[in-house]
């Protein structure tokens, strides 16, 4: 076996990515890449210009074996990473028939005629092989160059920039072509543990004696988002029994470290987990959210199948809704006001009887970033559970962050809140 994966880069293209655009793709590009035997070495955002993009590609060339690039195929004026591709590599671009005439096919399917500028994605780089879109319109490209003294040939992969598109591509199309080339000889293992009710330091701290092993054949990460913690190994090796008894090794002694908090493995969310929880144990829920507006609700419903378990919502902003639909009197919102424990209390407890769940769940709070007081802080946030009997569970947090932070992280503590109590 190489002692050393090969180095992969990966530029991200986009002028929209440097002025604060969110980047959907290094973080699933990099998993896959670690899953699939190689390892993602140096990440690049890009603007979309010829100098910059060629240059860009050029000096990736001259370090890595693999290159992933992603953006910059569609068929405007500012989409050049074709071009600056054919720039890098000193090759022309050549005029694909086949692909142009799928692009056609794909259009008028819509009921449209494609633009005259679609035919700009049906250009390769000479010598590059085209990689099949089955969700968009634009095709991606793989090239392969050989000939210089290295351990392995170079391979450039250029993919759509949405993430729909990209995500299947690198799953269908690029993975399998790379694994033929750079991973014969190696057999490779992974495992995804996700994690609830700790901070990533100490599940980090937790998971020492674990990752403490990392070396050529044992690799990890630790990331969280989402309200959980997600723990990632890696076992490279040259048999595919060696790498499997690494990997139950890494499962058994952090299922040990880590006890109750792993709610599941693989490609699971919370709110998936909670799902199958319910749906265990025969439970249904319904929600009443405040200053989530309909977040609890919408991530629960993201689920295949939700509808057997989830009986409904209500979005109870103002506090006329909350005495006009749930029914929480006006006393209390006078004493102790809308951001309390009474009023997450009774919330929970209208959101059940009136959808006649088994379950109801509240969220009460103050997102920002106005509307605190020295009592009642900005991030403060009342969570409650009521039923299956008569007792309702309520957890008084204070989140840190801006007001989408607030919101988020008030969702994510309701689905724990579900799972701490399911789980049991």
């Amino acid at each position: 076996m190489r002692a050393q994966a090969p180095a992969a880069e990966l530029i991200c293209v986009g002028t929209e990515l440097l002025d604060g655009k969110p980047d959907a793709h290094l973080p699933a590009i990099a998993l896959s890449l670690r899953a699939a035997g190689l390892r993602l070495s140096r990440a690049t955002f890009l603007p979309d210009g010829l100098p910059a993009l060629t240059d860009g590609l050029r000096g990736a060339l001259g370090r890595c074996d693999v290159l992933i690039v992603a953006g910059g195929l569609g068929p405007t004026f500012d989409d050049l990473t074709r071009e600056a591709l054919a720039a890098a590599v000193g090759r022309d671009l050549v005029f694909q028939p086949r692909l142009h005439a799928g692009i056609r096919r794909k259009f008028a399917r819509l009921g449209f005629k494609p633009a005259r500028e679609n035919r700009r994605q049906a250009y390769l780089v000479r010598g590059a092989e085209a990689l099949a879109n089955s969700t968009g319109s634009a095709p991606g490209q793989l090239l392969t160059l050989r000939g210089e003294k290295r351990p392995w040939p170079r391979s450039v992969a250029l993919l759509p920039g949405p993430p729909g598109e990209l995500g299947p591509m690198l799953r269908d199309e690029v993975l399998p072509r790379l694994r033929r080339t750079y991973c014969r000889g190696v057999r490779t293992r992974s495992l995804t543990l996700h994690i609830c009710g700790l901070p990533e330091s100490v599940a980090d701290e937790r998971l020492k004696p674990v990752t403490d092993q990392a070396g050529p054949e044992l690799d990890f990460t630790i990331l969280a988002g989402s309200g959980q913690v997600d723990f990632h190994a890696f076992a490279r090796c040259a048999s595919a029994a060696r790498a499997r008894r690494l990997i139950e090794g890494v499962r058994r002694q952090a299922g040990r470290l880590l006890g109750g908090h792993v709610f599941a493995e693989g490609p699971v969310t919370l709110e998936a987990a909670v799902g199958a929880l319910l749906r265990r144990r025969r439970l249904t829920l319904a929600v009443a959210e405040s200053c989530t507006g309909g977040l609890l609700a919408a991530r629960l419903t993201s689920v295949p199948g939700s509808s057997g378990y989830f009986r409904g919502g209500a979005l109870a902003y103002h506090d006329d809704v909350k005495r006009g639909l749930l029914g929480v009197p006006a006393a209390v919102l006078a004493r102790h006001g809308a951001v309390s424990s009474a009023c997450a209390r009774l919330m929970a407890e209208a959101a059940r009887r009136t959808a006649g769940a088994d379950l109801g769940v509240s969220i009460t709070g103050i997102a920002g970033p106005s509307g605190g007081t020295p009592r009642k802080p900005v991030g403060l946030v009342f969570i409650a559970l009521a039923g299956p009997g008569p007792k309702v569970e309520v957890r008084r947090l204070r989140f840190s962050g801006d007001r989408q932070a607030v919101r988020q992280r008030a969702a994510a503590a309701a689905l724990r809140l579900l799972w701490d109590q399911l789980s049991r």
